[in-house]
């Protein structure tokens, strides 16, 4: 048997022989990519869309009835009144925590505020037919009861008019958003009832994609929705999905969608985000791709991340996320310039004033960052992984 046919067997019984161990080894990984990434990427503001809705059913398995959990035919009340975009712009960022910030909730972290009135909505803006006047009465009624948190109402009153315009994506991932903010706003011991409201986001956000191939905001969402459901469902379950993820992301970039509802929010700009975020957690060990179709890439992530910033000035996790992948490159390329970078970046974040209720937190995680850089490439905002334990049990498994 000559050398070369040797070496190719090798290296097919490894790879059957690792497969297994590397997806257990992973799970810690996507974790974190799929519980961050996508999360993170939500749009903040409510002025950011198919069959009809009868082809995607909004009610919930049967299965599905925890004690003491809120009925999903009813609207999810707010844990918490959030800061309005105003007000929290004015608060200063000191050395100390600002007293008048709230608690982070399920719904606040991911940066969703609500805006006070339909006054400022462009009704004539929206694509095609629903600019008509005879839906304008349910585009307010939908608004008003999406700024109430009444997701589930709102998302039905999207739906009817769906009915009537069904070729216009923009209402899809409109719809999409509501049912993942739904689905987030329910226990996480709901675990059936979050499940069924992840995938009801998911299909709204691809059969956006599916009259409109170039819908970036439904490439967003579907990304998000994909994300969730893995957390949810447990992750092994995501690992078939990171590719597509991977796709959703790059396309929805690629497309330079236009959207953005005010300075700090932008769909093109949360694109970016996630993609940082994505590409950093991820490692980049070069037999990744075999396993999983994925790989880290700390230069795209880079990359990213400043074009996030760029989009979005007044945006505190941007500029974390940037500060984050600086030091995460720095330290693995032996490079203390692009560390200092980072450190410098870090500073200046803490020192911004809030935009978002997310924001005491993001600024937190930037002071450990500093103190900690070491801990930069499994940083995200739901805590740190340690990568060099993860590495360590990737070699045990072999």
């Amino acid at each position: 048997m000559s050398l070369d046919l040797w070496q190719t067997r090798m290296w097919v019984l490894r790879a059957i022989a690792y497969s297994a161990g590397a997806r257990r080894m992973l799970s810690g990984v996507l974790l974190l990519l799929l519980c961050t990434a996508p999360a993170a990427a939500v749009e903040s503001d409510l002025e950011s869309l198919a069959s009809p809705p009868s082809a995607i059913p909004s009610s919930p398995p049967e299965s599905s009835s925890d004690e003491g959990v809120e009925s999903p035919f009813e609207p999810a009340a707010p844990a918490v009144e959030q800061l309005s975009m105003s007000a929290a712009s004015e608060v200063a960022v000191g050395p100390s925590p600002v007293s008048a910030a709230p608690p982070i909730t399920s719904v606040q972290q991911f940066g969703v505020e609500r805006s006070s009135s339909n006054s400022e909505f462009d009704y004539e803006g929206l694509p095609g037919r629903l600019a008509s006047l005879d839906l304008r009465r349910l585009w307010s009624q939908g608004l008003d009861l999406e700024r109430q948190e009444k997701l589930l109402e709102s998302a039905r009153t999207y739906e009817l008019i769906v009915g009537d315009v069904p070729e216009e994506s923009y209402t899809y991932w409109r719809i999409s958003r509501n049912y993942w903010r739904y689905g987030e706003s329910l226990p996480s011991e709901s675990r059936d009832e979050r499940v069924h409201y992840f995938e009801l986001a998911e299909q709204w956000a691809g059969r956006g994609i599916s009259i409109d191939a170039e819908c970036a905001p439904c490439m967003l969402w579907k990304f998000v929705a994909m994300g969730r459901q893995a957390t949810t469902k447990g992750l092994l379950s995501a690992v078939g999905d990171v590719r597509e993820m991977q796709r959703l992301l790059r396309r929805g970039i690629e497309l330079k969608p236009e959207h953005a509802d005010n300075e700090g929010n932008a769909t093109l700009g949360n694109l970016y985000y996630a993609g940082a975020v994505f590409y950093r957690i991820i490692p980049d060990w070069f037999w990744l791709r075999w396993f999983i179709g994925v790989r880290g890439d700390k230069e795209r992530s880079l990359d990213y991340a400043r074009k996030a910033v760029e989009i979005a000035q007044v945006r505190v996790d941007y500029r974390v996320e940037l500060g984050a992948v600086l030091l995460c490159l720095g330290r693995d390329e032996n490079r203390p310039e692009v560390v200092d970078e980072g450190v410098e970046i870090l500073k200046l974040a803490r020192t911004l004033p809030r935009y978002l209720s997310t924001d005491q937190l993001d600024q937190t995680h930037a002071a450990v960052l500093i103190e900690s850089p070491d801990k930069a490439c499994g940083y995200s905002r739901d805590g740190f992984i340690d990568m060099d334990a993860v590495l360590a049990e990737s070699h045990a498994k072999r």
